[in-house]
């Protein structure tokens, strides 16, 4: 095996073993699933026993029109001898709040009130709303003496429903013209976005861990060792594709781990009868949208226009070359100093172009095609952050190689330059290092 294969491999070995390694890859995955999981159950967790809402009904015709409900007891009461907040106050019935109808709703809209001694959460006033607002529709309707008005509102409602078709290749013979799939926008935006959020927490995370690694072992003297049996460019490049390694395995772990605990707990696969329910009392055509067999056999036509194996794919190239990047600049920056403290005056203009790439992905979202969006997912500094929001939306074959190839290419000439700082501040201790001393230090030939 080669030093550098060796070097790559004590990397790998070393850091996959450590403790960290291992808490780390469990505990994330299981962290992302409870925030999806507890939620979800914890909203279907109701009141041991429901809340009672006294009625005081001043016009006699809307009281009758609230039922009770899993959460709410409203309770009619047809006149009170005190003041609201006395009769509160007297009640035997353990009341949560008092609602007082004193208009025409139909009229005056406003003459309806809850009066409660806590704030009330918004689940009551939803509540009382579904249930009204579609009785006073009725009687808004009915009030204007039209033969079958409301049948006709009800057919006058239209809702469009814009189906987004993508065309693909040609199948068969030119006159059949090419293939459609469905797509949907929203989709493809949440996958660019999240892709990319990986790609540059990665960037920072393992990008740290390669500087770290190399101010540690500088710091402790143990470079000086190994720089007598391996050449300070094997040693970089070692540590390089050791940690980038690792960060393939944890990712890969993740995926394995959070899709495994997503399918086991049928997170996003299923809406229970409780959450249907739940949702009605807020919106009622929210349930018959939901319970629709084709609104689910839509969202499974819009997540299978997506080519996956393309994203992750191009997820890993661009994760590679990201970091190979980036912690090729890591290294460099680990080799010139002696503590942790003095790593900010380098790290501040690497650490910008980065933040500038991130927040140029997120305004690239609304414009993939457009020129900063463009631009950016070419030049290699931020190629691989923004490239990975536009991939969803169908990059052109030509931009997409030119971007890896632009990429790969000048990861090896940062590689060559940051050797030659690599070489020279490795060795060297107790001295503050300035930009101007790093670039003379380029200038050295081999």
């Amino acid at each position: 095996m080669s030093k550098i294969g060796l070097i790559i491999e004590r990397e790998y070995l070393t850091r996959v073993y450590k403790k960290s390694f291992i808490v780390m890859t469990l505990t994330i995955p299981l962290i992302f699933i409870a925030l999806a999981a507890v939620p979800a159950l914890l909203s279907q967790v109701k009141d041991s026993k429901a809340k009672n809402i006294a009625v005081i009904d001043e016009t006699g015709k809307y009281g009758s029109v609230l039922k009770n409900t899993e959460t709410y007891n409203f309770i009619p009461v047809k006149e009170i001898s005190e003041t609201p907040f006395e009769y509160y106050k007297d009640s035997d019935k353990d009341l949560y709040a008092i609602l007082i109808i004193n208009g025409d709703l139909i009229e005056n809209p406003e003459k309806i009130s809850i009066f409660s001694e806590k704030t009330i959460t918004p689940g009551l006033k939803t509540d009382i709303s579904s249930q009204l607002n579609p009785y006073l529709t009725d009687l808004k309707i009915a009030s204007f003496n039209i033969p079958d008005l409301k049948d006709i509102i009800d057919e006058s409602k239209v809702k469009i429903d814009i189906n987004t078709v993508k065309w693909g290749e040609t199948s068969g013979s030119s006159a059949e013209g090419p293939t459609e799939t469905k797509s949907s926008s929203e989709v493809a935006t949440a996958l660019g976005f999240i892709f990319t959020f990986l790609i540059y927490m990665f960037i920072f995370a393992y990008g740290g861990m390669v500087m770290n690694g190399v101010m540690q072992e500088k710091t402790n003297r143990i470079v000086e060792v190994m720089v007598s049996s391996v050449k300070p460019f094997e040693l970089m490049m070692g540590k390089i594709i050791g940690v980038a390694l690792v960060g393939l395995t944890q990712f890969l772990l993740w995926v394995v781990i959070i899709g495994g605990g997503m399918m086991a707990f049928g997170i996003g696969t299923a809406v229970s009868s409780t959450d249907i329910s739940a949702l009605s009392q807020m919106d009622p055509a929210m349930t018959s949208q939901i319970a629709d067999p084709s609104m689910i056999g839509k969202i499974n036509e819009m997540i299978a226009g997506i080519n996956f194996p393309k994203l992750i794919g191009m997820f890993v190239i661009y994760f590679i070359g990201g970091y190979l990047l980036y912690a090729s600049i890591f290294a460099a920056i680990g080799s010139v100093v002696d503590q942790e403290a003095d790593t900010q005056q380098f790290m501040i203009p690497v650490t910008m172009i980065i933040l500038f790439a991130f927040y140029a992905a997120i305004y690239s979202i609304e414009n993939p095609d457009g020129p900063l969006a463009f631009w950016c997912s070419i030049i290699p500094f931020t190629s691989p952050i923004v490239m990975m929001v536009r991939l969803p939306f169908d990059v052109p074959a030509w931009q997409l190689l030119l971007s890896i190839f632009l990429l790969f290419i000048t990861f090896i000439g940062s590689t060559m330059l940051a050797a030659k700082i690599y070489r020279t501040g490795i060795l060297m201790y107790g001295k503050k290092i300035t930009w101007g001393e790093m670039i003379k230090w380029l200038r050295y030939k081999n």
